[in-house]
């Protein structure tokens, strides 16, 4: 019996490009979703999949932009951190401004017009399937599922790493990524209605090695999420009684602004997918096809 799929989508940034990947290989593999949840850059590629658009078009487009430049962010990390920090002392002087009515911060404007392309400016009710965005309450703290709307507005506000970008207010609220709360939502896209469940891990790994203070800050934080997210996993493993398949896309060794690795990101998506196709099709209750047959030259 045929089930319904449901595809849980992590952050992860340039790694979660991979997303695009597992998208095309198992619209290649002939296995259909039936709802969609994600979080950070899984809520922006899982969006493209829901409202229908051409993965494949959409793989030769991003290959071609510069995102680092388009966002204006940088793959060094110290350099990020130091960003950070003179962003923090000219707030601790002057005051927060992204707080202020009508307040639109250039680096948010920026991942909004980004997303808001990428989308078509398109909303919640334009989408396929059940699809939902996980972002995260910055005062409190709270899992944040965004689903009506536009979507644009809905994955910036889940892409908005805390400190690279500033909080985007959003429904009365300030919300931030939601990897903060939620590295991988299987239990959002059982509640669209899915009854098993494939999720895509493109998190940190922690086999960097650690020889600073800021690398050790850095790990321990990898540590922390690694830790949690095994946990929800173990948890909706029991819900789903088995029928959830983790993908882990060969991209570890990409940082998370590291762009000019987009068309390596979205290669180990698909090669992730081949790469468990039995399990897969297993999991969706198809039969796998058979070879080719070819007749006689």
């Amino acid at each position: 019996m045929e089930r319904k799929i449901g595809l849980a989508l992590g952050g992860g940034g340039a790694r979660g490009l991979a997303h695009l990947g597992v998208l095309i290989g198992l619209e290649e593999a002939g296995i259909t979703i039936h709802a969609i949840a994600g979080t950070s850059m899984g809520a922006a590629l899982a969006a493209t999949k829901a409202l229908g658009m051409d993965l494949r078009r959409l793989e030769k487009l991003l290959c071609t932009l510069n995102l680092n430049s388009m966002l204006q962010v940088s793959d060094n990390t110290l350099r990020e951190v130091q960003r950070i920090i003179g962003r923090s002392v000219m707030e601790y002087f002057r005051g927060s401004t992204w707080k202020e009515e009508a307040a639109s911060p250039p680096e948010l404007a920026r991942l909004h017009e980004l997303f808001s392309l990428l989308t078509a400016r398109k909303g919640f009710a334009d989408t396929l399937v059940p699809f939902a965005v996980v972002a995260a309450d910055v005062e409190t703290g709270q899992r944040v599922v965004l689903r009506e709307g536009r979507i644009g507005p809905a994955v910036t506000a889940s892409t908005a790493v805390p400190g690279i970008f500033s909080p985007v207010a959003y429904g009365g609220r300030y919300l931030v990524d939601g990897g903060i709360v939620d590295k991988l939502p299987v239990d959002v896209a059982v509640e669209l209605g899915a009854d098993s469940v494939i999720a895509v891990d493109t998190g940190a790994p922690l086999t960097r090695r650690v020889e600073t203070y800021l690398e050790a800050i850095l790990q321990a934080q990898r540590a922390t999420s690694k830790h949690l997210t095994q946990l929800q996993l173990e948890r909706s493993q029991e819900r789903l009684s088995g029928r959830l398949v983790v993908l882990r896309p060969d991209v570890g060794w990409i940082r998370m602004f590291g762009f000019e690795y987009t068309e390596e990101a979205i290669q180990a998506g698909k090669a992730s997918v081949s790469a468990h196709l039995d399990e897969l099709y297993e999991l969706a209750g198809i039969p796998a096809p058979g070879p080719t047959a070819t007749g006689p030259t």
